[in-house]
């Protein structure tokens, strides 16, 4: 296996909002909650994702969560093109796709490998919590630029759907 080089952000105050079953049914699968997370970056919110949590785990989370600052941990390495395009995610599994979906790519290309960053939270005491994945439309770049050009958009305030049209 292959080194991954980790780029870590400053720390930013978190906001999370929990989201039963009840109040998402088509979003959240039974046995499920789902946190909406949001930076405080330079004082203004940024979205940042509403992630699947299983229910027996959601007070530990927001436990960690509430414990303090967080910091963005943004780790670049190659994805399989296939695997992004068969990531689509079905209605009752959002968090599934990838983040932007990809587009124009040809699918006979099965062995193209592209650029990704995926992003996890690193709370104060230490829980890791995984967050989304964006991949490269194109493979110009290194990992490890997509992951720096991404935690630099979070700096600034980017959401993570609007980097879509920023890659």
């Amino acid at each position: 296996m292959s080194d991954f080089n980790a780029f870590v952000s400053p720390e930013y105050p978190i906001l999370h909002t929990v989201l039963s079953a009840d109040e998402t049914p088509e979003e959240v699968p039974d046995g499920f909650s789902a946190i909406s997370l949001a930076l405080l970056v330079k004082g203004i919110p940024s979205f940042l994702a509403t992630i699947p949590v299983a229910a027996e785990d959601v007070a530990r989370i927001t436990r960690s969560l509430d414990s303090g600052d967080v910091r963005v941990a943004v780790v670049g390495m190659s994805v399989d093109q296939k695997d992004v395009l068969d990531a689509t995610g079905e209605p009752d599994e959002p968090w599934k796709a990838s983040t932007p979906i990809l587009e124009g790519l040809d699918e006979a290309e099965e062995d193209n490998t592209l650029p990704a960053a995926f992003l996890s939270l690193v709370c104060r005491d230490g829980r890791r919590i995984g967050v989304a994945r964006i991949v490269a439309r194109q493979g110009s770049a290194s990992p490890e630029e997509v992951a720096r050009f991404v935690l630099k958009q979070i700096a600034r305030g980017v959401q993570i759907p609007d980097l879509a049209q920023a890659g």
